[in-house]
């Protein structure tokens, strides 16, 4: 008779995102892993078959956990026209940065410098989860009158950009000196696109 699991694995998957998220894949040791996660080695082999195995689950956890709610709020009408939900998207991060304190940033982020260029698995992850942030924005612009496709397209791509460029300054700690600069960018952004 096998012995029940000892760990919640989706607690375990929650802590090792965060140790990946906060030191990077090369960074995050397995000592390190076990300890964050609070599980024994041989709980982690049996649950997750190795680091790269519990990396590439990470990656999934956090395009269900994160990049999912944030399509989902990019593509909520209740949430006000395309442009309104873009510009509430920045006006969030913002936030969180300013009364938070966030200085996680974006695990996308910090996994595309980390991990991208190391191909496989790892960069299809992490580029299937851009293009599902670049169509949500790509949605929102195309709801609004006046704008085309490729303008759509183009504008998406910007807003992209200063969304990430948006979070990796909230891990350097300037995002909240240079949030409203950037929130501003990006109304031109919408106003150029209209």
């Amino acid at each position: 008779m096998a012995r029940p699991r000892e760990f919640d694995p989706e607690v375990a998957l929650d802590k090792a995102m965060t140790l990946f998220w906060d030191l990077g894949y090369e960074e995050a040791s397995l000592a390190e892993l076990l300890s964050a996660m609070e599980i024994t080695k041989g709980s982690f082999y049996k649950a997750f078959q190795d680091k790269h195995s519990i990396y590439l689950e990470s990656l999934d956890h956090y395009n269900d956990k994160v990049i999912s709610g944030t399509v989902a709020f990019l593509s909520d009408p209740e949430n006000g026209s395309g442009a309104e939900r873009i510009l509430g998207l920045f006006g969030k991060v913002a936030e969180a940065i300013d009364h938070d304190g966030d200085r996680l940033g974006c695990f996308l982020c910090n996994a595309l410098v980390d991990k991208a260029a190391a191909g496989g698995e790892a960069e299809a992850k992490l580029q299937a989860m851009v293009h599902r942030l670049e169509n949500a924005f790509f949605k929102a612009l195309l709801e609004d009158t006046g704008v085309s496709e490729p303008t759509a397209r183009e504008t998406a791509r910007g807003i992209l950009s200063a969304y990430f460029g948006l979070r990796v300054l909230g891990r350097a700690g300037l995002a909240k000196q240079m949030a409203d600069d950037c929130i501003r960018q990006v109304e031109w952004l919408l106003k150029k696109a209209g």
